[in-house]
């Protein structure tokens, strides 16, 4: 069966709520999946929703979690998670994030007690759009060996960098 974008939307979104995310994760990781999708990204598209979808039930990712965004600096962001989606703390604030950015010629965002965020290039990318150069990295469960090494010391996905 082929689903349009906005049938795939739909259908994340109500099945994010099923799974028992707020409307506002719902919505927010419904986009971050969505936009994988369409880029040909699958493994961090609709097939990994399904692992998102399992963390909301069994309670590894917290689908009512209310981010703490606070300003340590000003043209710094931190948000707590709280044990919720990566997505949601991005979402509140990269409109004064951008802004900040403009304004200083430079802007943080850190994040802490997040549960995974997909794929890191949708975030530098949604900066890039806005006319920003952006860099991105995270840290992750080390599940790929580096060179000349066989055992695991990288995350599957350690950085993004995008521009305009």
């Amino acid at each position: 069966m082929q689903l349009t974008l906005d049938q795939a939307t739909g259908l994340c979104r109500m099945a994010a709520l099923g799974a028992g995310a707020n409307e506002e994760a719902a919505q927010s990781l419904t986009a971050s999946i969505i936009a994988a999708e369409a880029e040909g990204l699958s493994t961090v598209g609709l097939s990994h929703f399904i692992d998102y979808l399992e963390a909301l039930e069994a309670g590894r990712i917290d689908g009512n979690a209310d981010p703490v965004i606070t300003r340590p600096a000003l043209a710094v962001y931190l948000s707590d998670a709280r044990g919720g989606l990566a997505h949601t703390g991005f979402d509140r604030t990269i409109d004064d994030l951008v802004k900040a950015a403009k304004l200083f010629g430079v802007s943080i965002f850190s994040q802490k007690n997040a549960y995974t965020c997909g794929a890191l290039g949708y975030f530098t990318g949604r900066l890039a759009e806005q006319g920003l150069v952006s860099f991105a990295a995270t840290n992750g469960p080390a599940v790929l060996a580096g060179s000349g090494s066989v055992k695991p010391v990288y995350c599957t996905n350690p950085m993004s960098f995008a521009s305009p």
